[in-house]
């Protein structure tokens, strides 16, 4: 697909090329790889938000877990210690 751009000051293209150049990469090749990992920084950023609140919940069911665990451990102790 193709995309066109207008209107761009001069100052900005001229930093365009400089900064492809310096990777030896045309202008539009550059400009194809700025615009392909702006779109895909976004995409990363939103999983890894995703990702976070997950383990934040997991983490929270975890603890609320091991709590009961430690809460069923004393009961099994008071009940194990009546019976002796």
């Amino acid at each position: 697909m193709e995309i066109r751009v207008r209107d761009v000051d001069p100052m900005i293209v001229k930093q365009i090329d400089e900064k492809a150049k310096k990777l030896k990469l045309s202008r539009q090749k550059y400009l194809k790889q700025l615009l392909e990992n702006h779109v895909m920084i976004k995409e990363i950023n939103s999983r890894e938000m995703e990702y976070k609140n997950t383990l934040d919940k997991n983490s929270e069911i975890l603890f609320m877990v091991g709590e009961q665990l430690k809460e069923s451990t004393e009961i099994l102790k008071i009940l194990m210690d009546g019976e002796e």
